[in-house]
């Protein structure tokens, strides 16, 4: 046996899937070449052959949650999460496989039943502001295809984008994601607005420049300061440089605390007068 944590089988789900429990009774999902093989209730599983190891959000029961999910759809989204985090470059939270295979199970029994995804606006703006993910988003579409034999909505690969999108910033809920993508939406009209230009989505400075909206809304939501000593000089010679960016920054920041109620300090203006000027600098 591998050392650390000992998981029994609660349920295997396929040969290389399984939902187990530790010592302490939380549940897993455990994934491994051959690791569900022949697998009963109560059977420890060696943790040697277990290559990822999922859990679900707080408060969320596994086991509830897997009843709904058949287990070609949990295979189908392990490819995708793998898929995803080779792409973005980036380890995601290990709740991504529960919410996503979830979310791709009730996509298709909407299908199934002769439903339609409701349309949002969403689905042509989450390409634009997260476009990495939303490519991830179309090969999932791709993946699901090929291995179900199952052709979903192409609006269904934005929404399996924003997936993606709050598996990377330890968002509480989807719905934290949600609010966060559209504030990132009213920020980048507003500097496309002022400054007349169109912003190159797939840039490395627009990657950064939403990314850093991210984590400052994360911040913001949950009541963080930013870990940098206060620089007044510094927040002076920022406006005197960059006066458009510094103009719309304020403008950023008067519709932040007038629309959402937020608070940006003269620190945080710091940075993201920094980000507008150089996602703004290439456009030029």
């Amino acid at each position: 046996m591998g050392s650390g944590p000992i998981y029994s089988t609660v349920k295997s789900l396929n040969n290389n899937l399984v939902l187990a429990h530790d010592e302490q009774q939380e549940e897993y999902v455990l994934f491994g070449k051959g690791i569900g093989f022949k697998k009963k209730k109560g059977d420890v599983i060696d943790t040697i052959l277990v290559t990822k190891i999922f859990h679900a959000k707080e408060h969320q029961n596994i086991s509830a949650i897997m009843e709904n999910i058949s287990a070609d759809v949990l295979s189908v989204t392990e490819i995708i999460v793998d898929a995803g985090e080779k792409f973005l470059d980036k380890k995601l939270n290990p709740s991504l496989l529960i919410s996503l295979a979830d979310h791709i199970q009730n996509s298709i029994n909407r299908q199934n039943e002769g439903g339609e995804l409701p349309s949002s606006t969403l689905q042509w703006e989450i390409p634009f502001l997260y476009f990495n993910e939303s490519r991830v988003g179309k090969k999932a579409l791709k993946i699901i295809e090929e291995n179900l034999d199952i052709q979903l909505p192409e609006m269904e690969a934005a929404f399996i984008a924003l997936h993606f999108v709050n598996a990377q910033d330890g968002m509480e809920s989807m719905d934290e994601t949600m609010l966060i993508t559209e504030i990132t939406k009213s920020m980048v009209k507003t500097i496309q607005s002022l400054f007349d230009v169109s912003l190159n989505k797939e840039s490395m400075n627009y990657s950064r420049f939403v990314t850093h909206i991210r984590y400052f809304m994360n911040r913001q939501l949950h009541n963080q300061d930013l870990a940098t000593e206060s620089n007044e000089k510094l927040y002076q010679i920022i406006q005197e440089q960059y006066p458009k960016s510094y103009a719309c920054g304020l403008m950023i920041r008067e519709m932040l605390s007038k629309q959402y109620g937020l608070s940006v300090s003269d620190d945080e203006m710091i940075y993201l007068i920094i980000h507008i000027e150089r996602v703004v600098s290439e456009t030029k």
